[in-house]
């Protein structure tokens, strides 16, 4: 690009920027001038209700007080009109009275006292005011802490005495001073309240203000800088024919601007996107992270509410559902198509492999009535209706499909088609590539494993059992709805590659520890234990290297090693984690790895069989094992079985 260009670019996107930030904050000034006015407006209401409040007390304990003087003097002088028992009932009515409306003055006047006070859901701050107020809240302190005494006083009165007409008296001569103070108690902190509230909204209007004119002089700039030479790059373009719709085509008016600025806007849309892919591409953005990105950004050029990818599988034969992302309200389709193979002849894509045809299906009912897959049946369930489908070649030799789909029928056109085969050409570059760095160094890293492994002869296929129990397990999970919030497609994908990789760490153990028949010493088991650190500094630092080139892999392999062995009652090593805190995927890979540990000989025990196995796993529930992961696999014993089944066959031939 000329320099120039360049230049006039980044020029612009300078001011685009500055603008977009400058509207933000004035959003953000105005819902702050808003809120404060508000705000405001409630804490002045608190204030006059809890002060008025205050007032209210003061006069009822007043009121109570001489109310109850007045029924003991008729219990010493006995009352023509009521009982005795009737005027002790009214004592104690009121005795309950003046302490409730006491401890609610003096809590109020104690909350002050600490710089909040809060009423319901609403905190007031008042440490600055306070601080301004001190010696009125002193005064009023005092002038309390005496009306206090006398009330206590005439609380635990049960005769008419001296010491309760004192403390009378001293609560009739001193209730309009109390009264005072709360009055100029609440003026006081109204006015210091609004004082700062609206100082704040002064500030806040004044730089509403001050960025208000920056946007209106960047929008004068914009126009000069942007608007004006637009119009001449549409003059120019228009003069030699691009936009031409007909013969006649004049420079457009300003009612004539808008459809046209539309037109251009959307070809400038599509272009972009497709930009923004291909540099995706080239920062080595994970195909996950490309997958998701496509599915966001481009709804608006053609409609869809499910993306799938199926790549094919030996050598070509079979196609296997490999990848997929899709509206929430489909209810999981990615998950229930992943993994899903069948021969490729067997199905209708193999006309769009071979002959590299892209096809329109409008009406999937209609097409798939006479169908029996498994694919088809559950697109119709979650309410798929139309797809598109395309082949993804790379170096023209067929890679996999991607299919397109939504859940309305005669949804598709052929400009759809026309999009989508570009963008279909940079999916397959970005897939081979992303899976071809990903197993090539998954693979260096797995034959480290297998090298750790193949120095313990009795281990046999230890790895591929594993492998098999781990996944099979995190599949039954996901099936039972346990841990539906953690296990996804992906999740079950890397238990599976890397749940062979949790001993990579005895790489690093001597032979004599390693293959000795016999118990471990104190010791010994100590240096044992120490392959879970080792195997996870060795992942950890495949990992690192790869995050200098913003890619990332062996994060659950690193969890697997480090906690395959920690226990759910926290008695494990090396870290002793507990429950939850040990990572799900190391919880799964635990129950799997003791599994086939218990079925298999080792140097220093015989194979127990499937039945002693599995009930030495239940006993293992809520102390070494997930209790919730052991749950599934007692429910699917006969599946478990399936698989230990498989391999023993297997073993003896």
């Amino acid at each position: 690009m000329p320099a120039k260009s360049t230049s006039f670019i980044k020029l612009m996107s300078k001011k685009i920027i500055v603008m977009i930030t400058l509207i933000c904050l004035l959003m953000l000034f105005l819902m702050m001038i808003i809120f404060f006015m508000n705000q405001s407006s409630k804490d002045e209401y608190v204030l006059i209700d809890v002060f008025g409040r205050q007032r209210m007390l003061t006069q009822q304990l007043s009121k109570d007080a001489n109310r109850k003087y007045a029924i003991l003097q008729s219990l010493r002088n006995g009352s023509l009109i009521e009982t005795d028992e009737a005027l002790n009932d009214r004592t104690l009515l009121l005795n309950n009275s003046l302490a409730k409306a006491h401890n609610e003055f003096s809590n109020t006047l104690s909350s002050l006292r600490t710089g909040y006070l809060e009423k319901g859901d609403i905190s007031i701050n008042l440490k600055n005011s306070i601080d301004k107020m001190g010696s009125i809240i002193e005064i009023t302190d005092d002038a309390w802490d005496g009306f206090s005494q006398a009330v206590r006083e005439v609380i635990g009165s049960k005769q008419v005495d001296k010491q309760t007409a004192e403390a009378l008296i001293y609560i009739n001569t001193h209730e309009e001073q109390l009264l005072q103070y709360s009055d100029e108690i609440t003026q006081g902190l109204i006015n210091l309240h609004k004082k700062n509230a609206n100082l704040i909204i002064m500030i806040a209007f004044g730089l509403f203000t001050a960025l208000l004119i920056s946007l209106l002089v960047l929008i004068f700039q914009l126009y000069k800088y942007i608007v004006i030479p637009l119009n001449e790059l549409y003059i120019g373009i228009n003069n030699i024919g691009s936009l031409k719709k007909s013969a006649g085509i004049s420079i457009p008016t300003k009612n004539e601007l808008t459809p046209v600025i539309k037109e251009v806007d959307e070809a400038f849309g599509k272009l972009n996107k497709l930009i923004e892919l291909i540099e995706n591409i080239n920062h080595d953005t994970s195909f996950e992270g490309i997958l998701k990105y496509i599915y966001t950004s481009f709804s608006e050029f053609i409609p869809y509410s499910h993306i799938g990818i199926a790549l094919l599988k030996d050598n070509g034969k079979a196609v296997e559902a490999s990848y997929g992302i899709s509206d929430p309200a489909l209810d999981g389709l990615p998950k229930k198509l992943v993994g899903i193979k069948a021969r490729l002849d067997e199905t209708s894509l193999k006309g769009i492999v071979t002959k590299g045809i892209p096809r329109v299906i409008n009406d999937l009912e209609e097409y798939t009535k006479n169908s029996n897959a498994l694919y088809n049946k559950i697109l119709l369930e979650s309410g798929i209706r139309a797809s598109i489908t395309l082949p993804l070649k790379l170096n023209n030799k067929p890679v996999g499909i991607i299919f397109f789909s939504s859940t309305v029928k005669n949804t598709y056109k052929q400009h759809h088609i026309a999009f989508l085969e570009t963008l279909s050409s940079s999916i397959a570059i970005s897939l081979n590539k992303n899976i071809f760095i990903d197993e090539l160094l998954y693979s260096t890293v797995l034959a480290l494993a297998k090298m750790a492994e193949s120095r313990d002869e009795d281990t046999g296929d230890h790895l591929d059992r594993m492998k098999q129990y781990a996944a099979k397990l995190t599949e039954f999970l996901l099936e039972d709805d346990v841990y539906s919030d953690e296990i996804s497609v992906s999740f079950i994908k890397e238990i599976e590659r890397f749940s062979p990789m949790h001993d990579i760490g005895k790489v690093a153990i001597r032979d004599e520890i390693l293959l000795k028949p016999g118990r471990l010493t104190h010791e010994e088991f100590a240096d044992m234990k120490k392959h879970t650190i080792y195997g996870a500094e060795v992942l950890r630092t495949a990992e690192e290297n790869m995050a200098k080139q913003n890619r990332g892999l062996f994060k659950t392999g690193i969890e697997i090693a480090e906690g395959h062995h920690e226990k759910w009652d926290g008695t494990g090593y090396p870290y002793s984690k507990s429950g939850s805190d040990i990572p799900l995927s190391a919880r799964i890979v635990a129950v799997a790895d003791v599994f086939d540990a218990l079925t298999s000989k080792r140097p220093y025990k015989e194979a127990f069989s499937f039945e002693e196995s599995f009930n030495m796993i239940i006993d293992g529930k809520g102390k070494h094992f997930d209790p919730y992961i052991v749950d599934s696999f007692i429910k699917h014993k006969g599946e478990i079985f399936e698989v230990y089944n498989n391999f023993k066959d297997i073993d003896q031939k």
